[in-house]
Parts: C-alpha cells; structure tokens; sequence
C-alpha cells in the first residue's frame, strides 16, 4: 500500500468511526470466502458496515474518538463491523455468525460509549428485535382498555337480557 492509500484508508475508516455509535472489533483468520461473503450481506442487512483493514491503520483511525479503547484489540487478522443505527440487529448478525463459524472470535466492543463483553453481545442478541418491543409494549398499554370495553359490554349484553 502506497501512503496516498493508507491516508485515504485512514481518513475513510475515521470517517465510519465519526459517525458510529457501537463497533466491535472479530478475528477472523481461517474463514472462506462464502462464509465472509454470508457474514458482510448479514451485518449490510442490519444497516452497519463491516471493515477489514491494516491493525495500525486502525489504531490510527481509533485515535482521539470514543472507540479508542479498540486499539489494543487490533492484533492479527482485525475486522471491525460498526453501526449508527441499530446495535440490536448488529449484535445478532455478529453473535450468529460467531456461533456458526468458531474459526472467527470476539476480540472487543463498544457499544453506546461503553465496553462490551462476548457475554453482553450475546445478552443483546437474544433480544427481540425493537419493532416486537414496540408491538409488545403497545398491547401492554392496550390491554387494560380493552379488557374495561369487554367488561362494560357484559354489563350492557347482561342488564339487555333481563
């Protein structure tokens, strides 16, 4: 790589890391290509991006940002997936990936300005995703209304038949 490429490289991935609110950073030597290739269209799919570039290029871009903390975690083969929008739909592309290819392991996370464990990766994933919160906590606001409009049509059906 030429310096006009590696301060372009840099400048880009400092870029991802400006506007990002969550990354992780994955090992993945070992891996085919299919499984990459699967792995890149499941976290595009989640509305993140996913990167695989120099260590130092990365330590670099980390530099002075909230993910800063990454930089000890890029040792051998780095990839780093980020993510501005939903950090549950990231979460769950990672950990199924994760579990489906051991070859690749969990090396560091931020997400929301705070460290992550594998095991917080994990406990996210299994979350539903923010649309079934949304329908559930609706039904929980609804329920108790529906359940007075179902009693008070009794009442009405009840004092109709006397």
């Amino acid at each position: 790589m030429e310096k006009t490429q590696k301060i372009a490289e840099v400048a880009e991935l400092k870029d991802a890391f400006a506007v990002a609110t969550s990354a992780v950073v994955i090992e993945f030597k070992g891996l085919a290509v299919e499984k990459d290739t699967a792995f890149r269209k499941s976290v595009r799919e989640s509305k993140a991006q996913y990167r695989v570039s120099k260590n130092t290029l990365l330590r670099l871009a980390v530099k002075e940002t909230p993910f800063e903390p990454l930089g000890g975690a890029f040792k051998g083969a780095s990839a780093v997936a980020t993510t501005h929008e939903d950090v549950i739909a990231l979460a769950k592309a990672i950990n199924g990936f994760l579990k489906d290819n051991p070859a690749a392991q969990f090396k560091a996370g931020i997400m929301d300005g705070r460290q992550i464990s594998m095991k917080e990766l994990q406990a996210l994933a299994e979350l539903p995703s923010r649309e079934v919160l949304i329908a559930k906590l609706l039904y929980l606001m609804q329920y108790p209304i529906s359940g007075l409009a179902v009693a008070l049509d009794g009442i009405r059906k009840q004092k109709a038949g006397e």
